[in-house]
């Protein structure tokens, strides 16, 4: 009985072990095929930017996924070599041919690689591609009216047009068109709301790219002066939460936001409590003493308007 019990037991433990370790066998995966899918085998684009796409292979924890220009048997250079875990892979080129290949990896195995061939035409038409606009930055709002605008090279592109806009890319002409074999320009610009563009050109062919296009807020005018209305000048208070309450001067340029200040003294100069309001009032508790206070107006492109009359409140 007890040999019976010790065979049954050595077997339960085989059986656990055998069972157990499946877990831990990956998948062979030496025969499976990695299906590319884009770009196209063969293929003659003229788009510098091309998305890499294959599919999703299980068992497959990474992909090795390698460019050359050339071919893979006689390359010229080898362009990227470079393993993810997903199934796309951006990367821009330059016009010439080349073979990229992919391979699914997991630590028991591997694919063979399967390969395209992919041809960048080196025409010099360059209507299909974009300027790439660096600075400044898309919605940027500013006190400053110099303006570097910055962008990046763009193959094949001779020189490039800026313009400038009112408001929208539909609006006047504020500047423009500037042509610069650069990539940077600096301008001076009025004030307002600007749309500003970059279009490539190509003398040869006589193409050209779109306008790429982003805002620029321009605010040099520091926010009008803000008119205390209540508590009034030498208003005495009761020692609970108090609404303090301004009037904005008239603003036509970026959002206001107003800074009110307590100090203990007419001069300004003790400041006891400083804040930022939401709107044009400001509710606080100051607890008993006296009191100055006064607001001040900053717009979004950080000009700072004058300070209103101080005034002074007694709480008790």
């Amino acid at each position: 009985m007890k040999k019976k019990n010790k065979i049954l037991a050595i077997l339960i433990a085989l059986t656990t072990l055998f069972f157990g370790c499946k877990d831990f066998i990956e998948d062979d995966i030496e025969n499976e095929i990695i299906i590319l899918l884009a770009p196209a085998d063969n293929l003659t684009t003229i788009q510098l930017t091309n998305t890499f796409w294959w599919n999703w292979l299980e068992g497959a924890e990474t992909y090795n996924m390698q460019i050359v220009e050339g071919t893979f048997s006689s390359a010229t250079s080898l362009i990227l070599d470079t393993t993810i875990s997903v199934n796309k892979f951006e990367y821009t080129l330059y016009p010439g041919s080349f073979q990229w290949r992919v391979k699914g990896i997991n630590n028991g195995s591997e694919t063979y690689y399967t390969t395209f061939t992919l041809t960048v035409d080196s025409s010099l038409d360059i209507t299909s591609q974009q300027i790439i606009l660096s600075s400044p930055l898309n919605n940027y709002i500013t006190n400053n009216d110099n303006i570097t605008f910055i962008w990046n090279n763009l193959l094949n592109a001779d020189d490039y047009l800026l313009e400038v806009h009112q408001s929208t890319w539909a609006g006047s002409i504020v500047l423009g068109p500037q042509v610069t074999t650069g990539t940077n320009l600096a301008v001076t610009l009025p004030e307002g709301t600007l749309v500003w563009g970059v279009q490539g050109r190509n003398s040869i062919t006589s193409t050209s790219t779109a306008f790429s296009q982003r805002t620029i807020t321009i605010d040099t005018t520091a926010p009008n002066i803000v008119t205390l209305v209540i508590p009034l000048d030498n208003a005495t208070l009761s020692d609970v939460y108090n609404t303090y309450t301004w009037n904005q001067g008239t603003n036509t340029g970026t959002a206001l936001t107003d800074n009110i200040s307590f100090y203990s003294d007419a001069a300004a100069t003790n400041l006891i409590k400083s804040a930022q309001a939401l709107g044009t009032s400001y509710q606080d508790s100051l607890g008993v003493g006296t009191y100055y206070w006064r607001v001040q107006s900053t717009d979004a492109a950080t000009n700072i308007g004058p300070a209103s009359n101080i005034r002074k409140v007694v709480i008790q």
